[in-house]
């Protein structure tokens, strides 16, 4: 356990082998078309701004996204999961080196490295398209910048407090640059002023944080502004959300329930769980026991995830995977702190001979633990993040049609933000309808017109009432292509029948 670099090395080259498979295998959800397509639109400077776009995300990762294209000369869909793939590589390393310089424990910096490589949260979610994998590695970036910081205050001089200086103002751009990708970023502000404040910062350390945190701050701000002249971003992110509020208390228990299905994802192993939970007692009163400054580190990151949880269960945010991601690297420094504590613990009742083998026994147990998840989650086993099946089967539909011609319409309600990837440089429109209804006014307004029209629809009951309205219109669907969850139809005129419902 001495030489933790080897370690660290060995644990990326297992993330690499348990992620890569993902980048090819997985498909878009509907959220990872979307944000691909605003990366497309500005890959070829069709829209740079996003100026045509409702976008309420920043827009750090759509600018990335649109470097690899031109760069690879390809619009497949694992371009655009790059980004999220190298993030999530590199987070290893970052958490190990976050561990390491606020405590230098081996033991614990191997244990969070190896839990942030085997978790099937972060699994599933490095090959994807979402802003959550690039978001978390700059925000560990941020930290770690801090932490060498608060390890090296006041040491040396010359170019040591130089470089220190710049470290400072490094972690202030990483967590601007954090800002710029996620709006969630803002949650770990009192995480990070809480470790400036626990390392003893004066006003010359937060100046130089302040100042590298302005320039991103100042560039998103000046994006907003050139397209739409004022806050666009926010309102749009609040208008997707509907505002936010309390959650009803009869929300509450099913609110907890559905968070606490993510959390055993997260584990990925519901033994590894409740042993954790019934080692928990003893792990707290620990940190409310000891008091040095190794634990009060360790209770900023508990009472952190303590708030956090509190945060997305009592506020009526939507339980979604993604949402947990951010927190996977400070739940595995808490558990490396645990193993090292519990080894601390339990070292002077274990026999000499076999005290060395205590933390690799305890570290294989963690190990073995996620193993059987990972492996799980390197196929997308889990109901998070990227999976082979997340497009529905868009990708097969978009195949058939890629060589329509110009004037080629296909209607949709369900499947919108799919299209506007797959379907990106066709000849296919896409006429999405709100209602039924909506669909045989249109029919009856424009079907005349040249083209052939296209119908898609999911697998599933709530087709019906589409199709009866598409026979009342006179045209009669039929079904070409069943994939995924979607069935794709050819709308032909002159029906007289209604379809058998």
């Amino acid at each position: 356990m001495r030489n933790k670099r080897h370690w660290l090395f060995l644990l990326v080259l297992i993330a690499t082998a348990l992620r890569f498979q993902g980048l090819f295998a997985n498909s878009f959800h509907a959220d990872e078309a979307l944000f691909a397509s605003w990366a497309r639109l500005i890959g070829v400077w069709r829209d740079p701004l996003l100026q045509s776009q409702v976008v309420d995300k920043p827009p750090l990762l759509f600018y990335v996204q649109a470097l690899f294209y031109p760069l690879l000369a390809t619009p497949a869909p694992w371009v655009a999961r790059l980004p999220g793939l190298v993030a999530s590589l590199l987070l290893v390393p970052l958490t190990g080196r976050l561990v390491w310089e606020l405590y230098r424990d081996t033991l614990a910096t191997v244990a969070a490295a190896a839990f942030v490589a085997l978790s099937p949260f972060t699994i599933q979610f490095s090959a994807t398209a979402f802003t959550d994998p690039l978001l978390v590695t700059l925000l560990v970036s941020a930290m770690v910048g801090q932490s060498v910081g608060i390890r090296d205050r006041g040491s040396g001089i010359g170019g040591r407090r130089s470089v220190l200086a710049f470290l400072l103002f490094a972690s202030g751009v990483l967590f601007g640059l954090a800002v710029a990708t996620k709006h969630q970023a803002w949650l770990f502000l009192p995480l990070l002023l809480g470790l400036g404040w626990l390392g003893g910062w004066g006003w010359a350390q937060w100046r130089r944080w302040l100042a590298g945190f302005l320039l991103p701050l100042l560039a998103l701000i000046a994006w907003d502004v050139a397209r739409g002249g004022g806050s666009t971003l926010w309102s749009a992110q609040m208008q997707s959300y509907g505002g936010v509020r309390l959650a009803w208390s009869w929300e509450l228990w099913p609110r907890l329930a559905a968070w606490g299905e993510l959390w055993q994802v997260l584990f990925g192993s519901p033994v590894l769980l409740f042993l954790l939970l019934l080692a928990l007692p003893p792990f707290l009163a620990l940190l409310i026991y000891h008091q040095d400054w190794p634990t009060a580190y360790d209770q900023l990151f508990v009472l952190f995830l303590l708030g956090y949880g509190a945060l997305h269960w009592f506020l009526a945010v939507p339980v979604w995977d993604r949402y947990l991601l951010p927190v996977v690297p400070i739940l595995a420094l808490v558990l490396g702190r645990f193993l090292s504590r519990l080894v601390a613990f339990l070292g002077p009742e274990v026999p000499r001979p076999a005290r060395s083998w205590l933390a690799p026994a305890l570290l294989g147990f963690l190990v073995l633990m996620h193993l059987p998840g990972a492996w799980s989650a390197r196929a997308g086993g889990f109901a998070v993040g990227g999976r082979p099946g997340a497009d529905s089967g868009a990708r097969e539909v978009a195949a058939f049609l890629d060589d329509s011609p110009y004037g080629t319409v296909l209607y949709d309600h369900w499947f919108n933000w799919q299209w506007r990837y797959y379907l990106f440089d066709t000849g296919v429109y896409v006429n999405w309808f709100a209602h039924p209804a909506g669909l045989a006014e249109d029919l009856r307004v424009f079907g005349g017109t040249d083209g052939e029209r296209y119908l898609v629809l999911p697998d599933t009951p709530l087709a019906r009432p589409v199709l009866r309205a598409v026979a009342a219109a006179g045209y009669e669907a039929q079904p070409l292509l069943t994939t995924g969850e979607m069935v794709l139809y050819v709308l032909i005129g002159g029906a007289e029948t209604v379809p058998d419902g």
